[in-house]
């Protein structure tokens, strides 16, 4: 049996990144189930990699979903968005602002990202095809098995990811090690992927392709939401669906959802009673206010006849007002967790200390990443999160070696 200070287990982003902070000082391996490290990273952002975005660290945590985003604080005020940018700067990869926003690895290849995290960590400290069957405490100590070989170590950092693609490794082991070792933990869900509509499948279906920016509202909420979507052969898509579906997900289970969207930020009844004047048809005003597309259909779905405006009754404006204001759309479902961008769940993070990531019952057990109940919407949040908490982690496995002597 081999004892070591730390071992690190999954060998994406947060893992990689845990590897680099423990550096040279500390005796670690990581382990590393597939044949190669960051496969899941090489196909984010259409494999270019959208590594971290412009926001300050409120600003970032402010635009997470998840009811515990607090959490997050320490993790980034250490290590945000302008330190994973230094970070790369120092590793010879510029990053690029793309849509004044997102960060992506000036080469367009997120190859680069990887080549730039396996800078800091020697051939020799990673296992591959190593996947581990079993985390045991014994003393105060961890034992660790795999199918080739058992270790020990009094840390461990745990970094294998959620249940998204689980092709790519991601097959959800941290709920085994959790269940195992009796640590809380939430089921993987879906977050950041699509939803099915019926509806858009039939009656919606020449739409297929349409994109716009609009503000949404799902059932009677007086929230909106604003952002861009896409109208798909199966149901609707985009960066608005994407980040609206994890709470889409948890409502479709126990009502009926259905999404209205404002397809015009225009008044529809005072633009129709100004063109009562002019020879203008309703088709024709009902494409400047929107698409041409959603025009044909608004006019097919309310069944009035393109006449002129002038020729229009009260009723009439006030039936194509409600289909510009609130253009319905009936969700009848939310793309399973495998092929999500991101799950929600993992481990409970209340039995996690924000400091450290450590487990507060199980001294010296990080867990990092997407094996948390941890995760934001598309745009650099994921990568930034699983990079500032595997360092976060790694800082504590140094900080406790140090004590130890």
């Amino acid at each position: 049996m081999k004892t070591l200070d730390c071992i690190v287990i999954g060998g994406g982003p947060a893992g990689l990144m845990a590897c680099n902070e423990l550096g040279e000082s500390v005796n670690y391996i990581l382990l590393e189930k597939n044949d190669k490290v960051g496969k899941k990273l090489l196909l984010t952002g259409g494999k270019r990699c959208n590594i971290t975005n412009n926001l300050p660290v409120k600003l970032f945590i402010d635009s997470l979903n998840i009811a515990h985003k607090r959490f997050l604080y320490p993790a980034l005020t250490q290590f945000g968005p302008k330190d994973v940018i230094a970070f790369f700067n120092t590793r010879g990869l510029e990053l690029e602002l793309e849509q004044n926003f997102k960060y992506f690895p000036k080469t367009g290849k997120s190859q680069s990202v990887l080549d730039a995290l396996l800078l800091g960590i020697p051939k020799e400290r990673i296992h591959y095809k190593e996947p581990v069957k079993r985390i045991t405490k014994v003393e105060d100590l961890y034992l660790v098995e795999t199918e080739l070989e058992q270790y020990q170590a009094r840390d461990l950092i745990i970094a294998v990811g959620s249940n998204a693609y689980p092709t790519m490794g991601s097959s959800g082991d941290v709920l085994l090690f959790a269940k195992h070792l009796g640590i809380p933990y939430k089921p993987f869900t879906p977050a950041e992927t699509y939803l099915f509509s019926d509806k858009v499948k039939t009656d919606y279906a020449d739409l297929q392709g349409v994109a716009l920016t609009t503000n949404l509202r799902i059932n009677t909420d007086k929230k909106s939401h604003e952002g861009d979507i896409l109208f798909t052969h199966f149901g609707v898509s985009g960066p608005l669906i994407l980040h609206l579906s994890e709470l889409i997900y948890e409502r479709i289970e126990h009502e009926k959802v259905i999404l209205y969207i404002e397809l015009t930020e225009q008044d529809p009844i005072q633009i129709f009673n100004e063109r009562r004047t002019t020879k203008d048809t309703i088709q024709t005003v009902l494409e400047e206010l929107t698409t041409k597309r959603l025009a044909k259909k608004i006019l097919e779905l309310s069944q009035i006849e393109n006449k002129r405006v002038s020729d229009m009754k009260k009723s009439e404006i006030q039936t194509l007002n409600q289909y510009l204001k609130a253009f319905d759309i009936p969700i009848d479902g939310v793309e399973v967790k495998e092929k999500a961008f991101v799950n929600a769940g993992g481990i409970d993070v209340k039995a996690l200390s924000p400091q450290t990531m450590a487990c507060l019952e199980y001294p010296g057990l990080h867990f990092v990443g997407e094996s948390t109940d941890l995760q934001g919407p598309i745009g650099g949040f994921n990568i930034t999160i699983a990079l500032s908490t595997g360092k976060l982690a790694a800082k504590d496995v140094k900080e406790r070696l140090s004590h130890h002597g």
